[in-house]
């Protein structure tokens, strides 16, 4: 006699068939609309509490090499040096401008001037010295300090009609003369304290040498002398527009050259590089009102 065949009952695998149940499909269908809604959302709240995340660029009105190699007592020794591809990347900018500088009469040695524009960026970091130094194997013999840069503001007047908006302080500016026309020109000064972010190094093939660099930064016509304040001052979410310069100097010297000297030469130097740093830079003010131009470009005049 022949035994009956005993079927198997097979479950359904998990892996086959319909992957999701009608109740699902409408959950799926019910999150994907609500992601879809919360997108527009956020982007009408962004728009509505006027909020720019993603930053626009600010062209320089000149070159940065267009700064003069004379500047009153002191004058441009060489040629600028121009970075190769590789160190222009790891700058994150092409528009630099590297010069040493020495006074005419011999004194106060050589400043090394560097000079960095970033626009229209989201939160990078900037090189500064107190890293770049020690990556190139030399070490920092005192901490940084911030330190007051006194200017020679004698000369700067106040311009009542032109108000920062960040700040609603007015501008102050001085007067100075085209190149070529001779035609007087009014430039407006930055907003807030003068202060160097002073540090210094020390090579250990060479440790009678005394090595200093100091830097500051100008972001969206305001100073300051801290990385972190850059993000502060130039990330603003209400700006539609950013932009921010490091202005970093070095100087190498004996045991004449203490922090003491450095700063009061950077000072009398800054003195003077500064009416034409801020002649290539934006004028801040035309930019909050909507009259500067904003595409990305460098004027020629």
């Amino acid at each position: 006699m022949r035994r009956p065949k005993i079927r198997k009952r097979v479950r359904p695998s998990p892996y086959t068939g319909n992957l999701f149940d009608r109740h699902s499909r409408y959950a799926l269908l019910v999150v994907a609309i609500l992601l879809v809604f919360s997108s527009f959302g956020f982007n009408g709240i962004v728009y509505y509490m006027d909020v720019y995340l993603k930053k626009e660029p600010v062209p320089l009105r000149t070159e940065l090499s267009r700064i003069p190699s004379r500047l009153g007592f002191w004058q441009a020794d060489g040629p600028d040096q121009l970075l190769d591809v590789a160190q222009v990347e790891s700058l994150g900018t092409s528009r630099y401008l590297n010069r040493t500088y020495v006074r005419e009469d011999g004194r106060s040695g050589k400043i090394m001037l560097h000079i960095a524009y970033y626009t229209g960026m989201i939160d990078p970091v900037p090189h500064v010295p107190d890293r770049c130094f020690t990556a190139g194997g030399l070490s920092i013999k005192k901490l940084p300090l911030n330190l007051p840069l006194p200017i020679d503001t004698t000369a700067w007047r106040e311009v009542p009609e032109k108000i920062n908006a960040s700040t609603g302080q007015p501008y102050r500016s001085v007067e100075s003369r085209k190149t070529f026309t001779g035609e007087v020109i009014e430039i407006l000064m930055p907003i807030g304290k003068f202060r160097i972010r002073t540090t210094e190094f020390e090579d250990i093939m060479k440790p009678s040498l005394r090595i200093f660099a100091g830097y500051y930064f100008i972001a969206n016509g305001r100073l300051t002398p801290s990385p972190d304040g850059v993000r502060l001052l130039a990330f603003d979410l209400s700006d539609r527009y950013a932009f921010y310069c490091k202005v970093q100097f070095t100087m190498v010297g004996g045991r004449n050259l203490d922090q003491e000297a450095f700063v009061r030469i950077v000072s009398g130097f800054t003195d003077e590089l500064l009416p034409e740093l801020m002649r290539c830079l934006p004028d801040w003010s035309e930019v909050e009102a909507g009259t500067a131009g904003t595409e990305d470009r460098v004027n020629a005049g």
